[in-house]
């Protein structure tokens, strides 16, 4: 059975392949040309996603566990005896009912802050223009163009729809789908990318 990460980068490979092939067609529409579908962009697009998706996958790991969406509940020893039985007597007269974990603000909007306004969307702008210009064999001296000219411009569009996802994702998806689910929202946003690709 494959792991999370690896059904989670399937599943963005899928989505990328999606917005790809979508933004081909609007490519084409919007200069008024017939669809000729581009095999060389697709398998780019897609090889980027394949790349990217399990260190995402393992940055949004790494961001869940040192910030928690919910509290963590704490543990009696179990040579704590006083406590133990303080403990089940406050279940019997809760009549059993688990109590649903309460989400940690704080730990939300710091994830937030982290992934989404700085280091994330730095690290991820740039490593999609790094890896899209290794792939079409673009000089370092283009590949730094591109970075200097189009990153703060792909972050700004960004700041339209990444906030957003990036709040319900911490709030209400579980980690282990947190990745699908991005890249589920990131289906309009990787047609916005792939056209940045194909002018870049």
């Amino acid at each position: 059975m494959p792991s999370q990460m690896t059904k989670a980068t399937l599943a963005a490979a899928g989505l990328s392949s999606a917005s790809n092939i979508l933004a081909q067609f609007l490519e084409a529409y919007r200069d008024s040309r017939p669809f000729v579908f581009d095999i060389a962009n697709f398998l780019r697009f897609v090889t980027v996603t394949f790349i990217t998706a399990p260190p995402n996958y393992m940055w949004q790991q790494l961001l869940e566990r040192s910030f928690p969406a919910y509290e963590r509940r704490t543990h009696t020893a179990p040579d704590d005896i006083e406590k133990q039985a303080a403990a089940s007597e406050d279940v019997a007269e809760r009549g059993n009912m688990e109590q649903k974990p309460k989400l940690n603000w704080r730990n939300t909007f710091s994830k937030w802050f982290i992934d989404c306004i700085t280091l994330g969307a730095i690290f991820n702008t740039v490593a999609f223009f790094v890896l899209m210009g290794i792939l079409k064999r673009q000089s370092m001296d283009q590949i730094g163009h591109n970075i200097r000219t189009e990153t703060i411009p792909v972050i700004v569009a960004g700041y339209k729809i990444w906030p957003f996802a990036s709040i319900i994702s911490f709030s209400c998806v579980p980690v282990e789908r947190r990745i699908v689910f991005l890249n589920f929202v990131g289906l309009l946003w990787g047609i916005y990318m792939s056209l940045v690709a194909s002018r870049v």
